[in-house]
């Protein structure tokens, strides 16, 4: 019974901040909170993909089926939607769940693990065969599917071809690079036109992610649960790149996603290596139109199981067991995200969308050239990327084991020495794994 108060107690407190500080695009009043919204209430973030993709959703389902319930989309982080999900499932406050929330595939182990009888399984609805392997068994859990894979996260070297003819190189010099030659094409970047290659930020390792799984690695084993640290060649690998990207002056410091995301709009950076989600972003400055390309992200030297190819990110769609409106929340998901290739062809030419099927040639959209990238075919392109990225456990303690892994870089950065920082890591990992 104390537990019980000191969460609902919690969710009061939660409810008044969100209300005083307004921390979502849809503000909480009094009203919302005592009365039920009859409403299908979707939670996602990034106004220019995630979020844009579920308003493209309403609209396109309210002129299929206008009965419907109002659709409505909040922006939230992708951190608030889930401490403020968990608060309300744990307090058991069902009438104030959205029916919808986007999970990132790197949380969602751990929210299945600890709830997953609060949510709605789908195997019975949605074809998954359809779906690439890694996306697919990321949204499982005890044998049942949970979630509607949507983008890929297929990582990709986004570059500046202007910035990069300034320096002397063409397309042709930024096809199947190594990270060697990256790095040296970089600097001569760098030293002619004084432009970074990149950014990069000490708070987030999202580059360490993409090169450890170029090469098939974890935080942890296959079995999700083992800390994978001491001995991970792909990390050790993962982190050099990163230390000598730093010590050679190509990567743009940056704090958080708003840094990141202004730094490759103003054109501070000649190349962006990101997820495919990176494109909306990335196409919102149209005067940088036809300036960009894309190709595949470098690949790891001196290590047999490293391809060209990664993912970063990525998410899922996921249906609240016990929410107002469950029934008809999986109705429209389903028949828009999971059914309707009209629709998936119109987020593709919208926001950019790289989508989780294996055979995106049953899309219209599949060969269509971008005049933003040169009257490249980037759809096809990622498609190609993600074909060939390794599948890996990301277990469900990803960003805890990469807080450490953060504090104890920065420690190896200033005292040069990796071994005793990855067995630091390995410790301390070990114990948050075993949680």
């Amino acid at each position: 019974m104390r537990k019980r108060f000191v969460a609902i107690a919690l969710l009061v407190a939660v409810l008044l901040s969100m209300i005083a500080c307004g921390s979502s695009r849809t503000q909480v009043t009094s009203e919302s909170v005592e009365k039920k919204d009859d409403s299908i209430r979707i939670w996602a973030w990034d106004d220019t993909f995630n979020a844009k993709a579920a308003q493209l959703a309403a609209e396109y389902y309210r002129k299929k089926q206008p009965q419907a319930p109002r659709i409505e989309v909040t922006t939230k982080e992708r951190e608030e939607i889930l401490s403020d999900v968990k608060l309300l499932l744990s307090s058991q406050v069902y009438d104030q769940l959205p029916d919808v929330i986007m999970i990132e595939d790197y949380d969602v182990q751990d929210v299945l693990q600890n709830y997953e009888e609060e949510f709605v399984a789908l195997d019975d609805r949605v074809d998954y065969d359809k779906y690439v392997d890694y996306k697919r068994k990321l949204v499982e859990h005890d044998g049942k599917s949970y979630g509607i894979p949507f983008d890929c996260g297929t990582a990709a070297l986004f570059y500046r071809l202007d910035i990069l003819e300034q320096a002397g190189f063409s397309e042709a010099d930024m096809q199947n690079l190594t990270w060697s030659r990256y790095m040296e094409i970089g600097q001569q970047v760098y030293q002619k036109t004084g432009i970074p290659m990149l950014t990069l930020d000490p708070t987030d390792l999202p580059l360490v992610r993409i090169i450890m799984q170029s090469c098939g690695r974890w935080y942890v084993g296959e079995d999700g649960v083992t800390a994978d640290i001491r001995d991970n060649k792909a990390l050790r690998q993962a982190l050099e790149i990163y230390t000598k990207l730093l010590k050679k002056n190509l990567g743009m410091s940056v704090n958080g996603w708003n840094e990141f995301i202004s730094a490759f709009q103003n054109g501070e950076v000649a190349s962006v290596i990101s997820g495919g989600w990176a494109l909306s972003s990335i196409k919102e400055n149209q005067a940088q139109s036809g300036l960009w390309r894309v190709t595949r992200i470098p690949l790891v030297e001196n290590n047999q199981d490293a391809v060209p190819a990664s993912n970063v990110g990525g998410s899922a769609w996921y249906i609240l067991k016990n929410s107002a409106h469950a029934a008809v929340a999986a109705d429209f998901m389903t028949e828009m995200f999971a059914e309707d290739a009209d629709f998936m062809n119109t987020l593709v030419e919208q926001i950019g969308i790289m989508p989780s099927l294996k055979d995106l040639s049953v899309l219209e959209s599949y060969r269509n050239t971008d005049a933003f990238f040169g009257g490249q075919s980037v759809t096809r392109l990622l498609n190609g990327f993600a074909s060939v990225v390794p599948t890996v456990n990301y277990g469900s303690k990803t960003y805890e084991i990469e807080d450490i892994l953060e504090s104890e870089f920065q420690n190896e950065l200033s005292n040069g020495n990796m071994d005793s920082c990855l067995k630091r890591v390995q410790m301390k990992a070990e114990a948050v794994a075993r949680e």
